[in-house]
């Protein structure tokens, strides 16, 4: 038994006055002889016993009840557990992650938990209550009750481990309880791994949707299609269904295509849309969920790209390539081999290396690292030389070497309809093509033909992304140039050099992409949405500025990369679709706390004080009332 007053107790020490007046009124009498007095001393014997014990019975009622309205007032009790007896500091986590959008019995799970939380906090305590993006110190739920109303959902960007370090660091380092309450719908598979870090006092409360299902536009796939965009939309069930969903594409806030994804008893839908190459796109995909509604809306984004950069290196007539490349699509220059200057390959997408004498070593390894960089290249041999001289830039891109001439004719005969250069070109998989003639080639051992001639020798083969043909271009060698597969030939190539940008990024994501610009070396850039800025990240690399982000970005929509008013570029950011899957997380078991009541009635009753001083009362009243029955019933 313990005492919330214990100096009290002192004053049992007044009981010794009561017992010193007992004795005081118990002092001996003096003994005077009479004779012939026997019968009468008998008498007075029997009657001094008698009152002495009634005398020490009233003293010990006496005391009994004074010391026992001593005791009530030193507030005696017995604590529920060891936890009551320590002073307490309580955290709640309460999860608002996407997933909490999922519906519960009271609208959304992160505002069921919200209220509940509330309702069940005591109005006379200090809390810390977290969030994944969130601290709120010396919370109380009476003067503080609308910041916590406010939480708003977060984008994730770390594991329940590291949430749980975080969480730890949020406790004072004084000798006290220390509560964790972790409040979630515990999706992510990596709670499974987590561990009581804090003594014991760790308490789960698992929230339930009351529907697993969910739609989700997950991903997207942009391939060029002609002079079209063919874009790929992934549409996402967490349950098989047979549901067709009604799918809408908007460029700005235009809607202009809609499209249904069907699902035939899978968990997947592919939709696929036609966008124009030629303008911008500031896209928005949609469709209608009401379960989870974060993932209703998917950004991308496609700019308005500058000329493809073709460069070609001529020891011949690049008479044919300017007509090939003279569209407002293409920026071309032709230099004569003798009056290269290598500096001007580090800004072009396509190189074409037409009939050299030689290749020095030092342009192979600037062509290698142009290949490296994203850009394509393209060798037209000189069948008039030694083949020899392309053969180190061959074998530096996994090709085997020329062997010596043939200076046989042979037609071109075979297209290989299904490598990339060709793919959605031709409507049929005609083989007509004896019109294209070859006087002389070099014969090359490969198996990835991509033209092949009659004697199913390469007319053109390709390897990370050196594309090679056999045989002089020239008139006098070949016809091919004012054939039917000169045109799409050359775009096709062309277009492989032409690198389609990155359509969106994902938010909490290392994200980083360039923008080309003549901007002056002190130009900050910023990504601007809906009247609200921020400044990226951003490195200059010559006429290229790097941005990088994965912080400052909190919200998912199109961005407008700015320079001052100026805009450079429109950036997509998505959330992570990691929250769209609703799962049963079984491993985790919930034997206890199932809701936010339950867990805070039973921590109520931990700290609970079995008080005491009511007893001692009636046991005061008790020794008042004996003592009573005492002084009327012993005479």
């Amino acid at each position: 038994m313990l005492f919330k007053n214990p100096e009290i107790l002192y004053a049992l020490f007044l009981l010794v006055i009561p017992i010193l007046i007992h004795l005081f009124q118990l002092r001996r009498f003096k003994k005077t002889p009479f004779t012939n007095v026997a019968f009468l001393e008998t008498v007075i014997q029997n009657t001094r016993k008698s009152s002495s014990l009634k005398k020490w019975l009233i003293l010990a009622t006496r005391l009994l009840a004074i010391a026992c309205l001593v005791i009530a007032f030193a507030g005696p009790y017995i604590p529920a557990t060891n936890l009551a007896l320590q002073s307490r500091e309580t955290l709640i986590f309460i999860d608002n992650s996407f997933s909490m959008q999922a519906t519960g019995k009271k609208g959304d799970l992160l505002t069921e938990a919200k209220q509940d939380v509330l309702a069940s906090l005591s109005k006379d305590e200090n809390y810390t209550i977290a969030t994944w993006d969130d601290v709120l110190r010396d919370f109380n739920p009476v003067a503080d009750r609308n910041e916590l109303l406010e939480l708003d959902f977060a984008a994730t960007s770390s594991s329940p481990q590291n949430l749980l370090l975080k969480l730890n660091s949020l406790f004072s380092n004084t000798q006290t309880a220390k509560q964790l309450l972790l409040i979630s719908d515990f999706q992510d598979a990596e709670w499974n791994a987590i561990t009581d870090s804090t003594n014991g006092a760790q308490h789960l409360v698992k929230l339930v949707p009351t529907s697993l299902e969910n739609y989700a536009l997950d991903s997207i796939s942009l391939q060029r299609a002609g002079n079209n965009y063919d874009l790929e939309v992934f549409v996402k069930s967490n349950q098989k269904t047979t549901t067709d969903l009604p799918v809408s594409l908007f460029n700005k806030n235009k809607l202009i295509a809609k499209g249904s994804a069907k699902f035939e008893d899978s968990y997947q839908a592919v939709i696929n849309f036609q966008i124009d190459s030629d303008e911008a796109v500031e896209g928005r995909l949609s469709i209608t969920d009401p379960h989870l509604k974060f993932d209703n809306n998917f950004y991308f984004s496609i700019n308005k790209t500058e000329p493809l950069k073709v460069l070609a290196i001529s020891n011949a007539s690049d008479a044919f390539l300017q007509r090939l490349y003279q569209s407002e699509e293409f920026q071309y220059t032709g230099v004569a081999e003798n009056q290269l200057d290598y500096s001007l390959l580090s800004d072009q997408n396509l190189i074409i290396l037409n009939e050299l004498k030689t290749i020095p070593q030092a342009l192979i390894n600037l062509l290698q690292q142009h290949t490296q960089d994203g850009g394509t290249l393209i060798l037209i041999p000189n069948t008039s030389i030694n083949p020899s001289a392309y053969n180190k830039l061959l074998n530096t891109f996994g090709l085997s070497s020329f062997k010596n001439l043939e200076a046989t004719p042979q037609r071109i005969t075979t297209i290989n309809f299904d490598h990339p250069l060709y793919k959605n070109v031709f409507t049929g998989r005609s083989t007509n093509l004896q019109t294209h003639q070859v006087e002389g080639y070099f014969p090359l051992e490969t198996s990835d033909a991509i033209l092949s001639l009659e004697n199913k020798r390469p007319f053109l083969a390709e390897s990370n992304k050196l594309f090679v043909f056999t045989s002089s271009l020239s008139l006098t060698n070949s016809n091919f140039i004012n054939g039917q597969l000169i045109v799409p030939t050359f775009d096709k190539i062309a277009l492989e050099a032409l690198q389609l940008p990155q359509t969106h990024y994902t938010i909490n994501s290392k994200n980083t992409f360039e923008v080309s610009t003549s901007l002056p070396q002190d130009a900050v850039l910023t990504l601007e949405k809906n009247g609200n800025s921020l400044i990226p990240l951003q490195q200059r690399q010559g006429q290229k500025i790097s941005i990088s982000t994965q912080d400052g970005i909190v919200e998912d929509g199109l961005y407008a990369l700015k320079s001052k008013q100026d805009t450079l570029a429109v950036v997509a950011f998505n959330y992570a679709r990691a929250e769209s899957v609703l799962t049963e997380n079984a491993a985790l078991v919930f034997t206890e706390n199932t809701t936010i009541p339950n867990l805070f009635n039973k921590l109520e009753q931990d700290t609970n004080l079995n008080l005491l001083y009511k007893w001692f009362v009636i046991f005061a009243l008790l020794a008042f009332l004996a003592e009573m029955l005492i002084l009327k019933l012993f005479k």
